[in-house]
């Protein structure tokens, strides 16, 4: 009886232990304009209809890390018009010190110019900083292209171009507009902001806590296991 006891215990803890990774570890992005690895990342839909028109129309805003990668990477879906897919103004707006305003030294704007070609895509990403100056830019084609759908569109951006800490908390909100003027958007969330942490502190607390209870559930037991065993009133 008290070998089978511990043996469940044993295969439950291998299972614990085998499941932290898997929450720890995050699926691999990569700017490429292939869209599966954004399965199951964190995201935010947000209505059709909403926006300035259907080509600055957001639907869906994703945002993640990889591990031991110094970056964020977004990923935003437009609704589009039959009649073509013209040049869509993504935007990323970031209180990176949150203290809820985003036009501080130290807040971000990024920019993504997405124009999809025939058969292949120009995404132009701009980094600015909360006062209007330009950081940095890069581009490629990391989009849709009209042939298949031209709505969705990806791209990432270093910690240092962003000015933030990876374990640090930010504030973010996204836009879409149809001439590039960052006033004029569909906001995503609609209202309010998505909080976040790049790479959570808790990836390791977590383990550290499971360990904690593994070594008081094996105390427990022992413990009772041993009372069962020794003579009454000893």
């Amino acid at each position: 009886m008290f070998k089978s006891k511990w043996a469940t215990l044993i295969a439950a803890i291998v299972l614990l232990l085998l499941a932290t990774p898997a929450i720890v570890t995050a699926a691999t992005l990569v700017v490429d304009g292939q869209f599966n690895d954004w399965a199951d990342q964190p995201h935010v839909d947000d209505p059709v209809g909403d926006g300035p028109n259907p080509n600055s129309d957001i639907t869906s805003f994703y945002w993640g890390t990889n591990p031991s990668e110094d970056n964020i990477y977004w990923m935003a879906q437009r609704a589009v018009t039959s009649s073509g897919n013209p040049r869509a103004y993504f935007f990323v707006f970031l209180d990176a010190n949150n203290n809820g305003t985003y036009t501080d030294a130290a807040d971000r704007m990024v920019q993504a110019v997405y124009d999809p070609q025939q058969n292949s895509s120009n995404v132009v990403v701009t980094v600015f900083s909360g006062g209007g100056q330009q950081i940095s830019q890069s581009s490629g084609d990391w989009g849709e292209s009209v042939q298949e759908g031209g709505a969705r569109c990806e791209w990432r951006v270093s910690f240092a171009d962003l000015g933030i800490d990876a374990r640090q908390t930010i504030s973010m909100y996204a836009g879409a507009s149809p001439n590039g003027q960052p006033g004029n958007v569909d906001r995503v969330p609609d209202s309010g902001s998505i909080t976040w942490t790049p790479i959570p502190i808790l990836d390791y607390t977590g383990l550290i806590i499971l360990v904690a209870i593994v070594i008081g559930v094996i105390w427990y037991v022992r413990g009772r296991f041993v009372w069962r065993r020794s003579p009454s009133g000893q």
